[in-house]
């Protein structure tokens, strides 16, 4: 059995089946959403928003957080900023999706 959840900018970074790659300015983050479906049955649904009111205040936390104790997020650093759905099983043989609407899709299936 796996558990998974899609990180709420996961979406952004990588290249997705069907999804225009758009500019970071241009998006209105808190807004992106997400259906997550396991054997095409909605699972999940999700707002950015979730991620403490919008996806960078995660990343903000993070930065303060380390801060305290000397570290400091230095750019190339690789960050998610939370999941915006709550994580699904997965059993062997199911597959899951997630959509993001005009930001495109992933899915997995587990063999």
């Amino acid at each position: 059995m796996f558990l998974v959840a899609f990180a709420a900018l996961c979406v952004l970074t990588v290249p997705l089946a069907g999804g225009r790659l758009s500019r970071l300015a241009d998006l209105q983050l808190r807004w992106v959403g997400a259906i997550f479906y396991r054997n095409s049955e909605i699972e999940e649904t999700g707002l950015a928003a979730g991620v403490l009111g919008h996806p960078a205040m995660g990343i903000a936390w993070l930065a303060n957080k380390v801060g305290r104790f000397g570290t400091v997020l230095e750019p190339g650093h690789i960050m998610l900023s939370g999941s915006f759905t709550r994580p699904v099983w997965a059993d062997k043989g199911d597959t899951l999706h997630a959509d993001f609407g005009p930001l495109g899709a992933v899915a997995v299936q587990f063999t």
